[in-house]
């Protein structure tokens, strides 16, 4: 899953590491690539669009999350396919029968295990470890309906050693976006939270307590 105006996955950029640098320590190195990567071709290029969508240049540089902060976003949640290949049209069809129910399950699923963690004190494994799995394997299990497809977008880059310009990789890389309301999947997610809470049996209080916080964070913020 798609990561970065126009800079792409894979360009080479030169990286300096910092830190705490002590008298034992080597001084920090700076390393530079010598691999290039250009853009040849992008889906808007016979359009005369010059410019990569705002929500994908954002996903390339900062993750899914920021794409939510974005304004016209405002209000969603936004799940983002990302695949490469040499092949647009096979891409294409990729685009065409992205799974997105999937998506939607495992981003919920990974969601709600980071608020369980949370409200377990960072101790899923020990005494909440069956209550919480049951919760978060069955995030991961269910269909979640109201998603749309909102764009999508394709580019091609050629990555190279500009010593050896005549060796190259060409290479295609797919975006595709979907969103579904904030307020519609936080209900769904809360309406499987409260079914399997209901059907375990022998929860301990504390369980229960760590799922109470979940279920109000949900209310009040969205997962």
């Amino acid at each position: 899953m798609i990561r970065r105006g126009i800079v792409l996955a894979l360009i080479a950029t030169a990286l300096v590491f910092s830190g705490c640098a002590s008298k034992d320590e080597p001084e920090p190195k700076e390393l530079e690539a010598k691999v290039k990567s250009e853009v040849l071709e992008h889906k808007g290029t016979a359009l005369g669009v010059n410019q990569l969508p705002v929500w994908v240049e954002t996903y390339i540089a900062e993750g899914v999350l920021a794409v939510e902060k974005l304004s016209s976003y405002e209000g969603s949640y936004c799940f983002i396919g990302e695949e490469a290949g040499t092949n647009l049209d096979a891409l294409q069809v990729w685009v065409s029968s992205f799974d997105i129910p999937s998506e939607i399950a495992a981003n919920v699923s990974t969601r709600v295990n980071a608020l369980f963690t949370g409200a377990a004190s960072g101790s899923p494994d020990g005494e909440y470890g069956t209550y919480f799995e049951n919760i978060v394997k069955t995030s991961s299990g269910a269909s979640y309906s109201g998603a749309r497809k909102v764009n999508d977008w394709w580019v091609m880059t050629r990555r190279y050693d500009p010593d050896q310009k005549k060796k190259y990789v060409d290479e295609y890389r797919c975006y595709v976006l979907y969103t579904i309301d904030k307020d519609l999947l936080d209900r769904q997610v809360l309406e499987m939270m409260d079914k399997v809470a209901t059907e375990t049996v022998g929860a301990t209080d504390a369980q229960k307590s760590a799922f109470n916080n979940v279920r109000a964070i949900m209310e009040s913020e969205g997962f």
